[in-house]
């Protein structure tokens, strides 16, 4: 079995493959490695490669196979951790200069968790400083996208989706507040899911926003993230929002499917202009699950309408509180200093007035509410594009839609913030590629707690349109890509 073959197996095929000695935990282990360091430099994904550590951790569940034990279904299956998620051991920056020499003493629950099923941890990859941004490009690292390098990968887990697009891992965790989850992932052409508000601990993960981070898996095929959320969800004592709630049922229901289902398009989310493609790509996405069984058709849920303004009322001024910790005698910071992106951010956190936060916390309540009736009563999912665009370029701020200029941060959270406001799990699947190439993405979305069935939509559109196949060819702009064909990464 070629390095080749191994890199782009997928994690849970690899653990199949593991387990039947099909190939060794070290073999992979390495491959991955000798990827990371041809790759690496050109795409900036990793900041911290841990190869020392990932050799001895293979080393250890190679010679517990051997002994006949196996963890799980991820038992030597090879990792990465986004740079805003704490190592024992192992410097974790934030994407920032603050915490540039900060090595925790402890791993984050999420960590832990891997640890115990058997994973193998390659190292820390790049986020957006604070994970408060969308293009993952600071002064550690600038991330590339894999599709063309010109443009970024999204944020502000851009480095777990540029890593996975590039076969630099097989799975990676990522953390998403209003998005940073999914639109890496629909920008990189990879899946991703934001999990129910509290499935899975953020015990260990530097906050952003206390009521809205979410913490969960980027991989390149839906039945990867079924397996690893199942690894990593359950109760944590040390969260306070933790849910009692642990069930790990995503893997045995993924082949459920969608017949007879009833899928919702939100209709005030789509009052937002789509680029051509992705507007031809979320047509051919309802089209697919009609043909799957489903019933597609246009439900209203009003607050909707408003979750961006509700999200800018609440996400930033939580993140300009939390961030008031390293500025305290005896934390980690080595130095306050922020880049101007974010220093504006925060800037913009601490001015919204008390009155307009808690007005957006009530309508927050509203819009939970009100999926909850929709979810009750008139469709069992909901599904949208996952952003109104392909991949933007570094220095665009404002991007022009229906012959109207937006803000590019808004136009990036428009379909995402307010399931992240809501709690419910969202997921983004591989959708088709536009004219120059570059992936394109839709969202599906759930009831809380209602993961599985997110994950079993997603499988049956993966099966029906298999566009995860497709993979960059390396070093290219997107406008080399051949349309219609089955690339590999060179």
């Amino acid at each position: 079995m070629s390095n080749e073959d191994v890199v782009w197996m997928g994690a849970a095929e690899l653990g199949r493959r593991i387990a039947a000695g099909e190939v060794t935990s070290r073999q992979a282990t390495t491959a991955y490695l000798d990827r990371i360091a041809a790759l690496n430099p050109a795409l900036e994904a990793y900041v911290t490669v841990t190869a020392d550590r990932a050799m001895t951790e293979a080393a250890a569940r190679d010679a517990e196979l051997a002994r006949g034990r196996r963890r799980g279904p991820l038992h030597g299956v090879p990792y990465c951790l986004k740079d805003v998620i704490a190592t024992g051991g192992i410097r974790t920056t934030a994407g920032s200069i603050i915490l540039a020499d900060w090595v925790p003493d402890t791993d984050a629950t999420v960590v832990t968790r891997l640890g115990a099923a058997g994973a193998v941890l390659l190292g820390k990859v790049n986020t957006h400083e604070f994970a408060f941004g969308v293009s993952t490009q600071n002064t550690h690292a600038r991330t590339r996208n894999p599709w063309d390098r010109e443009r970024i990968a999204g944020g502000s887990s851009g480095g777990s989706g540029a890593a996975l697009a590039a076969g630099l891992a097989a799975f990676s965790i990522g953390t998403d507040t209003a998005g940073s989850i999914r639109l890496p992932s629909a920008f990189c052409g990879v899946a991703g899911i934001k999990p129910t508000f509290g499935r899975v601990s953020t015990v260990g993960v530097v906050a952003q926003s206390y009521t809205s981070d979410h913490v969960g898996p980027i991989a390149r095929t839906i039945e990867d993230l079924a397996v690893v959320l199942d690894a990593v969800v359950g109760y944590d004592p040390s969260d306070p929002q933790s849910l009692p709630n642990g069930s790990t049922d995503n893997t045995a229901r993924l082949e459920e499917g969608v017949k007879g289902l009833r899928l919702g398009v939100p209709r005030e989310l789509m009052a937002l202009p789509l680029q051509a493609g992705v507007e031809a790509a979320f047509e051919g996405a309802k089209e697919a699950f009609r043909e799957l069984g489903a019933e597609v058709r246009e439900v209203s849920v009003p607050p909707l309408a408003r979750a961006r303004i509700i999200n800018n009322a609440i996400v930033p001024p939580e993140t300009a509180a939390q961030h008031l910790h390293w500025a305290k005698p005896g934390s980690k910071a080595r130095s306050i200093r922020y880049g101007e992106d974010v220093a504006t951010l925060l800037a913009r956190g601490r001015a919204v007035p008390a009155t307009d936060f808690i007005r957006a916390s009530r309508e927050r309540k509203v819009l939970a509410a009100t999926l909850a009736e929709l979810f009750s009563t008139e469709a069992d999912l909901l599904l949208t594009p996952t952003v109104a665009v392909a991949a933007t370029y570094p220095t665009q701020k404002t991007l022009e839609l229906g012959q109207h200029e937006f803000d590019a941060i808004d136009v990036m959270i428009h379909f995402l913030c307010g399931f992240s406001l809501a709690g419910v799990p969202a997921l983004a699947v591989p959708a088709g590629f536009d004219a120059d190439g570059m992936p394109l993405s839709l969202q599906i979305i759930g009831r809380g707690l209602d993961d599985a069935r997110v994950l079993a939509a997603g499988r049956a559109f993966e099966g029906a349109r298999p566009w995860s196949a497709f993979r960059p060819i390396l070093g290219r702009s997107a406008a080399s890509f051949a349309a219609g064909s089955s690339d590999e990464s060179a």
